[in-house]
């Protein structure tokens, strides 16, 4: 009789809650995954999508063997050779394009597909020796971070169980539902107690029809809505003063601007009647124990970073940021803040290279001077996750381009690999993990062994190192022995808590993390309302020009907004081999479907000066008027993709993505996802 044992290991994927997990295997294979009932924030559940991750490590798109690009690029035809092979193909490659064109002509790609933090980051050492291009890493949360560190500094979030006593918690611009499920148990418990949850978001969610209240904000609109409600307190003195006395400046500048400017701006600018805002600044005044949880996808747009200035400098208004009981501010938690050059290790680069936003990998594919020769992609799938999807397709397209890709399964991207080569997933790889959604850290050790011939990354980029001829000692390291130099003197790691104990399965609790958020109570951190040096960002949360969106000759050619927020059955494009065929939904209001003539259940085309996709309509007020709104990234089908017989780049429709824009948000230079305007017609 086979025997199941069950195996500690921890959620690698893009998500705030980070989870713990406990996966039953038998005869060697994992069969089940669940929540881990001994972690504080898991508390024993898992949402639907890890559920069915298992399935991922058998199914019949996993990679199990590197492999050699036989057909033409795109259409994932390959041969089988060894490691052995491959290692050998990659290194002369590598070299031979490094003698002709140098080493900025290769370019690495990747992400958070894989949130561990030694292989999230296993290529950066071999790439700083080699001198290739850098790549900036800016798709995710660049923008919420860079408003958050203008108005905040280095101040972490507030703990999440704090919420859990609140009497009002507004969810701003996050899902929480489908992005941040563990938050939603203090959402309950609050609410037993007698609390409101108030969402705010451009389209009513899952989380805004669970609400007691919802508040439509226009996309890209929060500045004018935040602002809007500061003016609200202000006139009426319902601020916190003491608290504004204490801990911030530039508060009487802030104040000056908000009372200079007319009601109108903001109303036109939030999408909210002043009626409502009031409303609004009523609530938050009527309620101390207020608890904001806010949402990195407000950010994905051309004012996004000035809307979480707004945001943050309206819950200091609040003096939310003293905490106390109920009370507190949530983006990112900052838990841990371990230095990052341990796993980097930047000095091994000989001189500075060229930075690569990879938001902007179509234009690195198809114009960059000098060119890319080589893509090198792990951790990530960029022809379904990145902007201006068309364009990078036809940067992949290129027969000059040598792309290797690294990855789990047969990726939309992984088909124009011309070198393929299997990677682990996480329950077959030793890593070290931290939630920004919550205060704690954990190591997962291997549940199994990898299935066929995968590697980790940090097994790929240290021998590929080795075969170039790379011998400095962090090339010699182990994946242990690297997690255990970035973990010592980790700050946020509490005192008394041993490296080697956290290795042998025992969960960390941040050192940053406080039982009711008293994060200022010190008097030791200044939020500053003003920033007088921040030139050429404004110099305090104020309203600002929309790029896309404020743009009238693409208005008059393409009247739609159209925003693209998560899917409840996907992460990023995670998952989306569970799909085949599926095209997804598109909410449009019930007037612009009579407009456009199009019925609930119609195959809809959605088309603009970048690309095409196709979705079918579902007819809701769930979404306002000119708001069209797309959730997941669905990988694209395949009849739709294939080009016509002229050959014609029009006669293909792609992912959602080929709508999206290569412009960069106001600060950090992130992605504005949410900034795409687009037509709408029957097909």
């Amino acid at each position: 009789m086979a025997i199941k044992i069950q195996k500690k290991t921890i959620c690698p994927l893009d998500c705030p809650d980070t989870c713990g997990m406990l996966a039953t295997v038998e005869d060697g294979r994992v069969v089940a995954l669940h929540g881990d009932k001994d972690h504080p924030y898991t508390a024993g559940f898992i949402c639907r999508k890890m559920r069915r991750y298992p399935e991922r490590l058998y199914c019949a798109q996993r990679i199990l063997y590197p492999q050699l690009r036989v057909g033409r690029k795109g259409a994932g035809e390959f041969r089988r050779i060894d490691w052995q092979q491959a290692l050998d193909i990659l290194a002369a490659r590598l070299k031979a394009i490094c003698q002709q064109y140098g080493g900025e002509s290769i370019l690495p790609y990747s992400y958070a597909g894989n949130m561990g933090a030694v292989n999230r980051f296993a290529g950066y050492p071999f790439f700083h020796r080699l001198g290739t291009s850098r790549l900036d890493q800016t798709i995710c949360s660049a923008a919420s971070g860079a408003g958050w560190q203008k108005q905040c500094g280095n101040l972490p979030g507030c703990p999440p169980e704090n919420a859990a006593d609140a009497e009002l918690i507004v969810a701003w611009g996050i899902n929480i539902k489908v992005t941040n499920v563990h938050f939603w148990r203090y959402v309950t418990h609050a609410r037993k107690k007698g609390a409101r949850l108030l969402v705010i978001d451009p389209y009513c969610n899952q989380t805004g029809k669970a609400a007691d209240n919802y508040l439509q904000v226009k996309p890209g609109g929060d500045s004018g809505l935040a602002l809007g409600v500061m003016k609200s307190l202000i006139e009426k003195n319902k601020i916190d003063q003491q608290f504004i006395d204490r801990h911030t400046e530039g508060f009487a500048q802030q104040a000056a601007y908000v009372m200079a400017r007319d009601w109108e701006s903001f109303v036109s600018e939030s999408g909210v009647a002043k009626d409502e805002i009031e409303e609004l600044a009523a609530l938050l005044a009527g309620a101390p124990r207020t608890f904001f949880r806010i949402g990195i996808g407000l950010s994905r747009n051309s004012r996004g970073g000035m809307s979480v200035r707004a945001i943050a400098s309206l819950a200091a208004c609040l003096g939310l940021f003293a905490g106390g009981k109920g009370r507190g501010v949530l983006l990112s938690s900052g838990a841990f803040r371990g230095d990052k050059g341990k796993l980097t290790y930047p000095d091994l680069a000989s001189a500075p290279t060229r930075i690569v936003n990879m938001i902007q990998l179509g234009h690195a594919l198809t114009a960059l001077d000098p060119p890319v020769k080589a893509l090198i992609v792990y951790n990530s799938n960029p022809m379904s996750v990145n902007p201006d999807g068309a364009m990078v397709r036809r940067g992949l397209q290129r027969e000059d381009l040598f792309t290797v890709v690294h990855e789990q399964v047969m990726t939309p991207t992984a088909k124009y690999a011309d070198l393929l080569l299997p990677a682990t997933i996480f329950l077959e790889n030793l890593d070290v993990y931290t939630g920004y959604g919550h205060f704690y850290l954990g190591v997962a050790q291997p549940a199994i062994e990898p299935v066929g011939e995968a590697w980790s990354n940090f097994k790929l980029f240290q021998s590929l190192a080795l075969k170039m001829g790379f011998n400095e000692p962090v090339f010699q390291q182990s994946c242990e022995e690297r997690i255990v130099d970035y973990l010592t003197d980790m700050p946020g790691f509490p005192a008394g808590c041993a490296v080697q104990d956290v290795l042998a399965g025992s969960l960390v609790h941040s050192a940053y993390s406080s039982v009711d958020g008293r994060v200022l109570a010190d008097g030791t951190h200044t939020l500053r309302l003003l920033s007088p040096n921040s030139v050429p960002e404004p110099t305090m949360a104020c309203l600002t020009a929309a790029g896309e969106f404020g743009d009238p000759d693409l208005q008059s050619r393409y009247p739609f907004r159209l925003i693209t927020p998560p899917h409840p059955d996907l992460l990023n494009s995670t998952f989306g081999e569970f799909y085949p065929g599926t095209r997804g939904s598109v909410l449009v209001h019930p007037e612009d479907a009579a407009m456009c003539q199009v019925q609930d259940g119609d195959t809809v085309r959605l088309s603009n000066g970048r690309g095409q996709t196709k979705r079918l309509a579902k007819v809701t007020t769930d979404t306002g008027r000119g708001v069209l709104v797309a959730e997941g990234i669905f990988w694209p089908v395949e009849e739709d993709a294939e080009v016509a017989g002229n050959g014609s780049e029009n006669a293909i429709h792609g992912g959602i993505n080929d709508l999206t824009s290569q412009k960069l948000t106001d600060m950090g230079g992130g992605a504005t996802f949410h900034e795409s305007l687009v037509s709408l017609a029957k097909i």
